[in-house]
């Protein structure tokens, strides 16, 4: 399944794979003045080409290199003839993607190598200038993209639940998230999530979280030391 909404000048792409009507798996692409942040899962890659074609397409930029954020890069390159930049760290996994488990090849489907180039500390359109963030608590090369003019946080998968409970770095994650709030974001266009206007609230939210965890987890070092 597929669908597009538009916010402000954002296209929202949704891309979503269903079961008996439960939703097993979601993610959002944004398109914005040419930029397509981020690919979407190998499935829908066909279907993406057709919604594209009614779009112009500058540039790609990869946010991380997990399936959901590369998985169509090789056919968007081939059929529109775009380049594709992402964090230096995450470049080499993007051009040799790994394979897939059979969970997720019979899910998503299996990411081709694509060429990349490595991305500066900022990216500058017509009418937009992103600021480019580095936020590794996620992985290596995982960045987030800030257009300050507007206000808008394009956050990649640091607001994903899935990403979270993966065994993260609290005190890496609370980093990142403190660093976002410092830039007041209006409106933040989650990986995951979609469009969320009380993006700033939602990531304060998160930090609350981790920060009681890591302060429980502190609590339980000591306790577990006195005894």
């Amino acid at each position: 399944m597929i669908s597009i909404e538009e916010y402000e000048q954002v296209l929202a792409i949704r891309m979503a794979r269903r079961i008996l009507g439960y939703e097993l798996s979601r993610t959002y692409l944004y398109l914005v003045d040419g930029l397509l942040i981020d690919t979407g899962p190998p499935r829908w890659g066909d279907r993406l080409v057709k919604v594209m074609t009614g779009h112009e397409i500058k540039l790609i930029v990869n946010t991380y290199y997990a399936i959901e954020n590369i998985g169509n890069n090789a056919l968007l390159q081939r059929t529109f003839s775009v380049p594709i930049k992402a964090h230096k760290e995450a470049a080499e996994k993007i051009r040799h993607p790994r394979r897939e488990g059979a969970v997720k090849r019979w899910m998503w489907g299996q990411p081709a190598s694509s060429k990349v180039s490595k991305l500066k500390n900022y990216i500058r359109f017509k009418d937009y200038y992103f600021r480019v963030l580095e936020t590794p608590a996620i992985g290596p090369g995982h960045i987030c993209l800030f257009e300050p003019e507007r206000g808008w946080l394009f956050s990649g998968r640091l607001l994903v639940k899935s990403e979270i409970k993966k065994g993260r770095d609290a005190k890496e994650l609370a980093r990142d998230l403190k660093r976002l709030l410092s830039l007041e974001p209006g409106t933040v266009f989650c990986a995951g999530h979609g469009v969320l206007t009380d993006g700033l609230a939602v990531i304060e939210s998160k930090l609350r979280a981790l920060e009681m965890g890591i302060r429980e987890e502190i609590w339980d070092d000591a306790w577990s030391l006195s005894n």
